[in-house]
């Protein structure tokens, strides 16, 4: 698929969406039967906006390769990106950079993750990350509850 068709592909979907959205629109300020008919061209807008999406997604799943395999960049494989944004590098074989970008959020959850799952393949391994890495919180036996000053457990 060329380039050009992804192009009129994508076209194709934002012009109904926006169609849609500006009978919807239309619709809410009208009264009667113009209300009835216009809430009608927006609801086949819609239709047609549904199918012009799935024509869209297939041609880029067409056009697009699937998994990019990339190693990380090594002289900057993590950096800020706009003061917003955590960004992620690599290149890929053929030498094209990839950068994937991060709320803070999204970067945390992320770091967590990869941790967790580097603790587990290494003790697997029989590494000692997981000895470097404590588990937390820390694992309590069931008979160590805290106890009120009466005796009975809190």
């Amino acid at each position: 698929m060329t380039a050009e068709r992804l192009f009129n592909l994508a076209a194709e979907f934002a012009e109904a969406t926006g169609n849609a959205e500006r009978f919807h629109v239309r619709a809410a300020c009208a009264t009667g039967d113009d209300r009835i008919a216009l809430t009608v061209k927006a609801s086949s807008w819609k239709g047609i906006a549904a199918q012009r999406r799935e024509a869209l997604r297939t041609g880029l799943s067409e056009a697009l390769p699937g998994t990019v395999t990339a190693t990380p960049d090594e002289e900057l494989p993590v950096a800020l990106w706009q003061r917003r944004y955590v960004e992620v590098r690599a290149i890929t074989l053929d030498a094209a950079p990839v950068r994937v970008r991060y709320s803070p959020a999204q970067a945390v959850a992320l770091g967590t993750a990869l941790i967790a799952f580097a603790t587990l393949t290494d003790q697997r391994g029989g590494g000692t990350l997981g000895d470097i890495i404590a588990t937390f919180p820390p694992d309590t036996s069931a008979g160590s509850e805290p106890v009120h000053e009466g005796g009975s457990p809190a």
